[in-house]
């Protein structure tokens, strides 16, 4: 409360108390006056002291009040005063709408002019001795927001003066507005700026453990909180875990990770859907915190595709950062951090997507064996290994005997399915880590065998003719025998300078030209292995 310079007690009476204003009043001056306080900045209780300070001081009255009308309360707040007299009003102060004067003006939008406050029959005492009394209304947009309030001991103090204080209570009306479009103005260009630099945080690159770490931490900063955390919950919902959390300075991560979902107001958020919202952590048996001062908790689901994926979550130890508008921008910041994972499981079912295409592209699709391609990056790159370690390789290509004459006599489908038992068969034999089975055109396959010399490659290859011969598909226009049967060729080389892996292609496929004229089903070895 401030207090007014009271005048000597036996002082004439201000001409305000004669029934009219004294030479420092000038009503165009006062009303100027007004306008420089008014308008040095736009915080609106500062301001509105200003403006009760400027009346008490320059008319020399002994009680100014400011009064702000709550229609959702239906209660009127005193947001400023100031007083040379004790009273019971204070800053906060607050009073039902119809009760005393200042709730019958509330009510009825009516200024209401009291030379002797007796003669009102609802009048209610707080200043002691009061005998005269003025109280306007301030109005916006026609609706009652506020309250000019004035109070003197001195009988008819404000007699005559209502349409300078009308004159005023409309400057106020107007400073009013245009604290409240500031202040509009800078509760959304905070709204946009944290939006905005939360947006630009959950688009930055990196992973998403990373970037939900980011998120917590600028949130916790930029409004001062004990903690911001991203919880997810698991696949069956029973549990929720902790992804990113930032704490206040001088607090200890917590060692658990993991709650059951029946724990915590995070929890509740989380089985309910619902955001919770607690301004007495003390009183609530579901909160449990890392520090005794968390006074209030906001927990947000995070829901995506009608599925609950776990909760924002903050505390803090100051209740006023719970206010409607920063709730509402926390619900925003609660959908950006969903859009995140939303794009986060996106980029991890596409590039499950693209592994599945990639896969597809080195398989062939009849056998599920490599495909030429495969085999071509393979060769390479084994090639270079056995060149950089002198050690050798071994490749072996295997062509089904007579194979057009089984699919003219036994159909495509059965040819196809003879290609998927040879297929099958050569990966059995051909298994340890690095060999590679693919086919390599038609009724061929080539296998690649790493770190083999010649003799143990034209074993192994003899052990894939023997199997192909003992699954005993029927051939029934075979010259060879009663059953599908293979020749292979064989090659092993270390590389040397200046060799390619053609060249083991090349040698390989002169061995199996060999076996094929030696009568087929057998193993031929390359003479440069």
């Amino acid at each position: 409360m401030t207090q007014a310079p009271t005048r000597p007690p036996n002082a004439p009476p201000t001409a305000l108390g004669d029934g009219g204003p004294p030479p420092a009043a000038d009503p165009l001056a006062l009303l100027n006056e007004l306008a420089r306080v008014a308008t040095q900045d736009f915080a609106l209780r500062p301001m509105l002291q200003r403006i009760t300070d400027t009346l008490a001081s320059r008319l020399g009255i002994e009680l100014v009040s400011l009064v702000r009308v709550d229609r959702a309360s239906s209660s009127f707040v005193c947001e400023a005063l100031t007083s040379s007299l004790p009273t019971e009003v204070h800053v906060g102060y607050t009073r039902e709408l119809g009760s005393g004067v200042v709730g019958r003006v509330a009510e009825s939008g009516r200024p209401l002019l009291l030379d002797d406050v007796g003669d009102f029959a609802g009048y209610v005492e707080t200043l002691g001795g009061v005998v005269s009394e003025l109280c306007l209304p301030i109005t916006h947009s026609g609706k009652v927001v506020a309250l000019l309030n004035l109070e003197s001991p001195r009988p008819a103090a404000f007699h005559g003066q209502l349409a300078l204080f009308s004159a005023v209570a409309e400057q106020v009306s107007g400073a009013i507005a245009s604290a409240r479009l500031f202040d509009e103005t800078r509760r959304r260009a905070f709204f946009l700026e944290v939006v905005s630099e939360v947006s630009h945080t959950a688009l930055a690159g990196g992973e998403l453990r990373e970037v939900l770490g980011r998120l917590a931490r600028y949130i916790q900063e930029r409004f001062h909180l004990t903690l911001a955390a991203i919880v997810v919950s698991n696949e069956s919902g029973s549990e929720w875990e902790q992804r990113a959390i930032a704490l206040r300075p001088g607090l200890t991560m917590p060692p658990r990770k993991r709650w059951p979902v029946s724990a915590g107001i995070v929890g509740r958020a989380i089985r309910t859907g619902e955001p919770q919202l607690v301004l007495d952590t003390a009183n609530d048996p579901d909160f449990f915190g890392l520090d005794e001062k968390i006074t209030c908790e906001y927990a947000v689901p995070l829901r995506f595709q009608g599925r609950v994926l776990g909760a924002f979550n903050i505390e803090g130890e100051d209740r006023a950062v719970m206010n409607e508008e920063n709730l509402a921008l926390f619900r925003t910041i609660a959908e950006q951090i969903v859009g995140r994972i939303e794009l986060a499981l996106v980029n991890q079912k596409l590039q499950e997507a693209n592994r599945e295409l990639e896969a597809l592209a080195r398989r062939d699709a009849l056998t599920g064996v490599a495909n030429r391609r495969q085999f071509d990056e393979a060769l390479e790159a084994e090639w270079r290994r056995a060149r950089r370690a002198r050690s050798p390789i071994a490749l072996a290509i295997a062509d089904v005997d007579h194979f057009k004459a089984y699919n003219d006599a036994c159909g495509h489908q059965a040819g196809d399915a003879c290609l998927q038992s040879v297929a099958q068969t050569l990966v059995t034999v051909a298994h340890r880590a690095g060999d590679l089975v693919a086919r390599y055109g038609g009724e061929e396959f080539a296998i690649l065998l790493p770190g083999l010399d010649g003799e143990q490659a034209r074993a192994l290859a003899e052990a894939m003719r023997r199997a192909v011969e003992q699954r005993a598909l029927p051939h029934p226009s075979s010259p060879v025998g009663k059953v599908v049967t293979a020749s292979l060729g064989v090659c092993s080389l270390v590389p040397l300078r200046g060799d390619t892996a053609s060249t083991l292609v090349h040698e390989t496929d002169l061995a199996l030209y060999r076996a094929k004229a030696s009568g087929r089903n057998r193993v031929a070895r390359s003479g440069s292995s």
